[in-house]
This record gives C-alpha cells, sequence and structure tokens, in this order.
C-alpha cells in the first residue's frame, strides 16, 4: 500500500505522521477555508512541493523547496506549515530595489501593464508595509481585504494584492492569498535589500525561490556599488547564477556609457555582457505625479515591453495554467 505524506513523498505499507504544528496549521487552513476540492497526484519518493510551476513548453529549471523552507516567522493570518503549501499559478518574479528611490514599483507596474496589453493574467504582491506602499492608488477598482490582504484590480488582467495591516518587519508580511487563472506573478519586494538578507530565510518574500530576480537601481557611483552588493547577496543566499535568472533596470539611464559606470562591478558588466542590463527613463513630478489607475506614461511603454521580453526569456512564454 502506498501512502502520500504531508511533504509530498510517498512511503510503502506505513501509516503519515504530523506534527503538532501540522495538524494546526490544518485545523486553522479548513476554519479559514483554505483547502484543495481535489487530491493532488502522488509524487515520486523525495520529490518536494513545487513553489513555482512552469509553462509546459519552458525547459527553465523549477525551483523546489521543501514544506518547512518557506517558515514566515509567525505573520499574522500565515501558519508557516501553512505557507509551505502555497503554490504559484504561473511563473514568480521578483521585483526588488537596489537603493532608496530606485523606483521598483513603477518598474513593477509597468512589468505587469506591458504582461496586461500581451493578453497575460497578472497577480502583483505589493509586500511593502502600507505606509512605503507605492501602489496603494494603483488599483481601479477595490475588491475588499482578506487574510491580511487588500485586493483591487486594473487594467483587462491585473489584479493587485496590497499588505491590508501596519507591519514592522519583512517576515510580518502575510501569506498570499490564493488566486486561480494567473499566467505572472509579480512581487514588488517593497523592503530595502539589507532588511531583506537580514530577514532571509525567515521572511518568504526574501526566500520564495523565483523564476527570475528584477534589480532596479539608479545610475552613479554609490547606487551602482549598491547595486553590485545586492546582485553579491542574491547569488550568495539565493544559491543562484545571476547571470542566468536576474535583470537589472537602470532608472534614469538612456544606455551604457562607461565613463558613467566606472563603478560598475563584476556582477553589472557580466550582466551587461549578456544584455540584461536594461534602461529606463526618470521621469519628472509632471510626467508622473504618482501611480494611480490609468496607464502609465508611453515613455514607460517601450522600456516595459523589453523588460517583458527579457523576462520571458527565463520564464518562458506566460502560458496560462487556469482552473
Amino acid at each position: 500500500m502506498t501512502t502520500t505524506t504531508a511533504a509530498g513523498t510517498t512511503a510503502t505499507g506505513t501509516t503519515p505522521r504530523y506534527s503538532t504544528r501540522e495538524l494546526q496549521a490544518a485545523a486553522a487552513a479548513l476554519a479559514a477555508g483554505r483547502f484543495a476540492t481535489t487530491l493532488a497526484p502522488e509524487r515520486p519518493t523525495g520529490v518536494t512541493r513545487d513553489v513555482a510551476v512552469p509553462p509546459p513548453d519552458s525547459s527553465a529549471t523549477v525551483p523546489r523547496v521543501s514544506t518547512g523552507a518557506l517558515a514566515n516567522g509567525g505573520a499574522p493570518g500565515a501558519d508557516a506549515a501553512a505557507l509551505g503549501t502555497w503554490m504559484v499559478p504561473g511563473p514568480l518574479v521578483r521585483v526588488r530595489a537596489a537603493n532608496a528611490g530606485a523606483g521598483a514599483s513603477t518598474i513593477t507596474l509597468a512589468l505587469a501593464d506591458a504582461a496586461d496589453a500581451a493578453g497575460a493574467r497578472i497577480r502583483v504582491l505589493d509586500a511593502a508595509a502600507p505606509g512605503w506602499s507605492g501602489l496603494l492608488g494603483a488599483t481601479a477598482t477595490e475588491l475588499g481585504a482578506t487574510d491580511g490582504w487588500r485586493r483591487g484590480r486594473r487594467g483587462a488582467g491585473v489584479v493587485i494584492d496590497r499588505v491590508e495591516e501596519p507591519i514592522a518587519v519583512p517576515s510580518e508580511v502575510p501569506a498570499p492569498r490564493p488566486l486561480d487563472g494567473i499566467d505572472l506573478t509579480v512581487l514588488d519586494a517593497g523592503w530595502s535589500t539589507r532588511e531583506l538578507a537580514a530577514a532571509h530565510p525567515q521572511a518568504w518574500i526574501a526566500s520564495s525561490p523565483v523564476r527570475a530576480e528584477v534589480l532596479v537601481t539608479r545610475p552613479g557611483g554609490l547606487a551602482l556599488s549598491q547595486a553590485e552588493a545586492a546582485l553579491s547577496d542574491l547569488e550568495e543566499l539565493e544559491d543562484l547564477v545571476v547571470v542566468d535568472r536576474v535583470v537589472v533596470v537602470v532608472v534614469g539611464a538612456s544606455r551604457w556609457r562607461d565613463r558613467d559606470f566606472t563603478m560598475a562591478g563584476r556582477h553589472l558588466r557580466t550582466l551587461r555582457d549578456k544584455d540584461a542590463v536594461l534602461f529606463a527613463p526618470l521621469l519628472s513630478a509632471k510626467a508622473l505625479p504618482g501611480l494611480g489607475p490609468d496607464p502609465l506614461p508611453k515613455q514607460l511603454t517601450t522600456p516595459a515591453h523589453r523588460l517583458l521580453e527579457r523576462v520571458t526569456t527565463i520564464t518562458g512564454p506566460l502560458t496560462a495554467i487556469r482552473t
């Protein structure tokens, strides 16, 4: 007799055993209505849960993580065991800022809008504390709040989930709400690179395996030095090959000029050689007074589509995985 265990493995002739914490998490999920109505297919022995589901025609390597690896330190509304079962419909792309004011939320929204214009269905997860969110006004329609998140919609196919209650550290970001029919999930990390590094691996926004990482930076010596440090942290903490999964967006420059990028380090120069350093304009307050529900200025359209093209070379086509 073959039995599927809590970790997704199989055992022959044995009865699955669950920890007290797992049983408590299951009871809490049942009470909140967060449970599947169909059984997942059995997996071979030793295989852990997928966190990112690949498009059927993509050859990209799928990151995997065990159930306990995504513990978020007791964030409100999200027991660690319950969070470990969170499965992303479609690729997960994380956007983070290398320096303060780099424009990560703008790039997040531009990427989502570009994918929306291409006919994909997008979810944006805004993980910033509400007082620091750049996307508070970005929805055209509000859809209510539950499980620690406030949901809204913009465009034809973009859903934005924002943290509802004040939080102090990344580990307090609640587990994402379930949402089916999504082609791409874009996570606006919403915290500094130092805060994310310090929270790794307790905070899911820092430690969740992602298909692609977008690092946003400003040009200039200090900003580029900070971007290089952030790339080194990613390589160390995420155990990834930076050139394979990272895209850098430089906001405020139109192209790479050697005299302007003298402070660029090894990672940045390697990414540039791989065409993984892109550029976007820094718009004035008159051109972009804030991130509202209206479409972004046309000056961002071309950079956003270039970013989408680069991201999909990593993730594969945005093939819908819908129920």
